[in-house]
């Protein structure tokens, strides 16, 4: 009875003894901060890494501090989870991108978390900003050696061929990697933002090898074409490139370095300001357009002998260098004596060659003759801007000559003689009739009237055919010559296709994608209604300009928090549940509903 007794005291010590320990060790949790570099220049950034570890599977996200001086951008959470001998041990990693604004030294605020009502502090960092690094380095010798004075193993260089181009000029953005080091798998780029540009991409580049202060480096290169399409300083945004390269112990043992995972690296690339310069308005043609570029122009008929009132479709076409998208319909001359002229249909063939971007644009055209004869259509004139020779031109098309037969049954006026004193009377005529004392019905069998509406549709068809193909060509030469207008009719589609893209990923478990579309479509729509760019588009710059057009408060509210909590995920990212997810979706949805309503004009 005594064995059982002690046996029993023991094993209620060992489990108090147990819970003691669980309860000194529960709220023990770490926060560890630490950047990859101390200094850097304005060229450069620095990596900031928290990581939060405790033996519990519940840790908390850290609360992060203001990090106005820098640009933000998370490069993701990662864990790590054990249970050894009881023990729950876990660990949360936290990395964000830090790209500084301005030089200076800054200290970095405590990161800290809470967990059982009781805070725990990290370690305080600084990271300095050399001035030195701000400025345009003046060759490649320059940008291979960093702030310290170190050369770089890898970095990106975004380098454009003309930095003051005319409006609607391309010009050619390169970006060039460069890495000396091994490095594993494909690296992953993140394209840099390029808001008042109309963008395509030309491909990339085979990879070559370039050597730089005896320093070998492959060089990656991917190239895009850029029509500036508004006035003014613009700026191409930092692209991002991650990859995964060796560490130094990799490299010293190449065998067990190809074995090895490396460490993830992200590298940006440095902004690029283009100030974009207006056409010269000293001898413009009334009738340009805004084209730019190099360009000829043909005309050619499906046939050259029709009959009258029958169509004949002649084919335009604009071929050449520049941006094909933006070339405005050739003016057709007043042929009303003539011809009813009617659009067909546009159509359009891009082509980049040389990294340039050209092609065809069609135009098909129907021309009708209103009468027989020997008929042409005169040439049609197009003016273009050539940057080469800053000079406008002008191109015209060759005349097209066609015979035009008069048809079966085609009655022209002309041909009726009402008074012909020679004409020859038939011996059959009689000049003398009986009066008819009783007319009768006079109206004619089987004729519609002026007041059938059969009669009075076919004669109204053409008129609405060709108010309706004027009111498109308005609209469409408004389209490609008013870049606001422009942009403000396609905010809303553009908006949608976001918020839809958005919904798509919303069950995918990247917060911070999902959060990125739904803040891009609000900022994006913003802009585009009132032609500005979206870059420094703050949520108090934003609240500004929705209060002058006079929101109500309600809704500059609800556009200011769901901006807010989506800058929040995107930068800091937390343990949203799905429900969130669904809920913000359904928020964001909403306040695009009632925003369209406000009077951005």
């Amino acid at each position: 009875m005594m064995r059982r007794i002690i046996i029993l005291v023991l094993f209620s010590i060992a489990i108090l003894s147990v819970g003691i320990i669980n309860a000194q060790t529960t709220d023990e949790v770490t926060v560890d901060v630490s950047l990859d570099l101390d200094t850097i220049g304005m060229e450069e950034f620095a990596t900031l890494q928290i990581v939060v570890a405790g033996k519990t599977q519940n840790l908390p996200d850290p609360k992060m501090p203001t990090l106005s001086m820098f640009d933000v951008m998370s490069q993701g959470r990662s864990s790590n989870f054990n249970y050894n001998n009881g023990v729950v041990n876990t660990s949360l990693t936290y990395r964000y991108l830090l790209v500084p604004k301005r030089p200076g030294t800054f200290p970095i605020d405590q990161i800290s978390v809470v967990y059982n009502n009781k805070r725990y502090k990290g370690n305080k960092v600084e990271l300095t900003v050399l001035s030195n690094g701000s400025s345009v380095p003046k060759s490649l010798s320059d940008k291979v050696v960093d702030a310290r004075g170190d050369t770089k193993n890898y970095f990106l260089e975004a380098v454009v061929d003309n930095p003051t181009p005319y409006v609607n000029e391309q010009i050619t953005l390169t970006l060039k990697f460069y890495i000396s080091i091994q490095y594993y798998g494909s690296p992953e780029l993140s394209e840099p933002t390029t808001t008042g540009f109309w963008t395509e991409i030309l491909g990339n580049k085979a990879p070559y090898y370039q050597t730089i202060n005896k320093t070998r480096y492959k060089v990656i290169e991917r190239k895009y074409a850029l029509f500036p399409t508004q006035t003014g300083e613009l700026e191409i945004g930092r692209a991002l490139i991650r990859v995964t390269v060796a560490s130094k112990s990799s490299r010293q043992d190449d065998f067990f370095g190809f074995f090895g995972r490396g460490k993830e690296v992200s590298i940006r690339s440095n902004l690029v300001k283009v100030n974009v310069k207006e056409l010269p308005g000293m001898l413009r043609p009334d009738d340009f357009t805004g084209t730019i570029g190099r360009f000829n122009i043909t005309a050619t008929a499906n046939k050259t002998e029709v009959e009258a009132n029958q169509p004949v479709s002649v084919t335009v076409k604009v071929s050449g260098t520049g941006n094909i998208k933006s070339v405005a319909e050739p003016i057709i001359p007043e042929m009303d004596d003539k011809f009813r002229v009617y659009r067909a249909s546009t159509s359009e063939n891009i082509s980049k060659v040389n990294d340039k971007i050209g092609g065809t644009k069609i135009f098909e055209e129907v021309f009708i003759p209103k009468r027989p004869g020997d008929l042409e259509i005169p040439a049609i004139a197009f003016n273009y801007f050539d940057p080469s020779t800053h000079k406008y031109k002008a191109i015209s098309t060759k005349p097209i000559k066609l015979k035009v037969t008069k048809p079966e049954g085609f009655i022209a006026s002309a041909d009726i003689p009402f008074d012909a004193p020679d004409a020859v009377i038939s011996s059959n005529t009689r000049d003398i009739r009986f009066i008819k004392e009783d007319l009768g019905d006079t109206r004619q069998k089987g004729r519609l009237t002026l007041r059938e509406p059969i009669y009075i549709f076919v004669n109204a068809l053409p008129v609405l055919v060709f108010v309706g193909l004027m009111v498109v060509r308005i609209r469409n030469e408004k389209l490609s010559g008013d870049v606001g207008y422009a942009r403000s009719k396609a905010a809303l589609k553009e908006a949608k296709k976001r918020l839809s893209k958005a919904k798509s990923i919303a069950s995918t478990n990247t917060t911070a994608d999902f959060y990125l579309e739904v803040y891009t479509a609000l900022v994006s729509f913003i802009a585009d209604k009132l032609n500005i760019s979206p870059h420094g588009l703050t949520t108090d710059k934003i609240k500004e300009l929705l209060k002058e057009r006079n929101a109500n408060e309600e809704l500059v509210n609800q556009v200011i928090a769901i901006m807010k909590r989506s800058d929040f995920a995107r930068y800091a990212p937390s343990n949203i549940t799905q429900e969130e997810i669904n809920k913000d979706l359904s928020d964001a949805e909403n306040i695009m509903a009632e925003i369209v309503g406000v009077n951005f004009e």
